[in-house]
């Protein structure tokens, strides 16, 4: 099992490494998409400064994998950019990313909420497997591209529900 880690201002430059190697190369999405996502230091920071925080997974000291989390107005946890250098895929990295982010939210009882590529069969697996729910239909998040927006709900009145 791999531990993650809230990182901090003195990780933004292994942040932008993971990002700058990752996005680049993740064809499935339109170039503009990943040219945004390949994040530099300073773009880390400015994200940090406005109120986002990064959770990573490191192997013998190397951060191999991030993601990005942030507040929603409602008081829910937005999870999104998830990275994992390629050398390191398939070896739980990414579940453990998924399963902090869902940790997190049932701990602050709200909704943890990710947006999917839809057709991106790993994406919609790893969804499925920890019992995400789509919401809405599938939306344009930058041109060409759809997305469908995902959750799971750990706010009081959804708990309510389930035990009536």
């Amino acid at each position: 099992m791999h531990k993650v880690e809230k990182l901090s201002r003195k990780d933004a430059a292994e942040i932008s490494r993971v990002y700058c190697e990752v996005w680049p190369r993740a064809y499935e999405y339109p170039e503009e998409w990943r040219r945004k996502r390949a994040m530099s230091e300073e773009e880390v920071l400015r994200e940090m400064d406005a109120g986002y925080s990064f959770f990573g997974v490191r192997i013998a000291g190397k951060l191999v994998g991030v993601y990005k989390l942030s507040f929603t107005p409602e008081g829910n946890i937005f999870g999104e950019q998830l990275a994992v250098l390629p050398e390191h895929r398939n070896q739980g990295v990414a579940n453990a990313l998924y399963e902090h982010f869902i940790a997190l939210a049932k701990k602050l009882k709200c909704k943890g909420i990710v947006n999917i590529l839809v057709g991106h069969k790993v994406c919609e697996r790893v969804i499925q497997k920890y019992g995400f729910k789509k919401v809405g239909e599938p939306w344009e998040q930058s041109k060409g591209m759809l997305v469908q927006t995902c959750e799971v709900d750990f706010s009081p009145q959804t708990e309510k529900r389930k035990g009536e």
